[in-house]
């Protein structure tokens, strides 16, 4: 029988009955680690365990692993990277929402975890990261972080970027101007004060300041 005569889809799928998918996600997990990955976090929230404990572990284990990914294989982890984005913006924001920023800042760091280990250009994760910083900034807010300690990582994480993980970050910060002004504005003067302080205004740190100032002002409502 053919694969149209026979789909796999939802409907199918729950003529197996509750029982033999149980048996087959199992199995399942033993041979795919992104799978068993996310049905512990499952199984953790099924128990009413802590559920930013429950991401957490599942970042850490994420950011553990080394194997080589290829074209065909980077987008696993593409997808695993977002389903802990969305976990994070939308269950661990509504549970423990003074989690969910820390939380977020540590997805970042997974960026190395992943473009690391391939030679592609992973653009599936560099999406992923993208959303990540829209999520970074409404989490923020949210979870009531004082203006300036948002600002303080945010120059920092730029300043140690690599992988072009933080790129959407200003773009994010600056429409966010309708309904969290006080994160623009200390943003901005923090930038305008570290131009103005030593290393000389030539130095590779000034310009990175003066580049993402320029960026700024260009998304910025006038």
């Amino acid at each position: 029988m053919s694969n149209e005569e026979n789909p796999i889809d939802a409907k199918a799928l729950a003529a197996v009955g509750r029982g033999g998918l149980a048996t087959l996600l199992a199995e399942a997990a033993m041979t795919n680690p992104a799978m068993r990955r996310r049905l512990q976090f499952e199984l953790s929230a099924q128990k009413g365990e802590n559920v930013a404990d429950a991401v957490r572990q599942w970042v850490s284990e994420f950011g553990a692993q080394t194997a080589f990914l290829d074209a065909e294989q980077v987008g696993e982890p593409a997808e695993e990277l977002d389903a802990m984005r969305v976990t994070i913006a939308s269950n661990v924001s509504a549970a423990a929402p003074d989690l969910a920023p820390d939380l977020m800042w540590q997805l970042f760091t997974l960026a190395g975890t992943i473009f690391e280990r391939t030679t592609e250009e992973g653009w599936e994760v560099s999406c992923v990261f993208d959303e990540a910083c829209s999520d970074l900034v409404r989490v923020s807010v949210d979870a009531d972080v004082e203006p300036m300690e948002f600002t303080m990582k945010v120059v920092a994480a730029i300043a140690s970027e690599q992988y072009g993980e933080y790129r959407a970050l200003i773009r994010a910060i600056a429409s966010a101007q309708p309904w969290a002004p006080a994160y623009v504005s200390d943003l901005k003067a923090l930038l305008h004060r570290l131009l103005e302080e030593p290393p000389s205004p030539n130095s590779e740190r000034s310009r990175d300041l003066r580049h993402v100032l320029q960026e700024f002002d260009s998304l910025s409502p006038t």
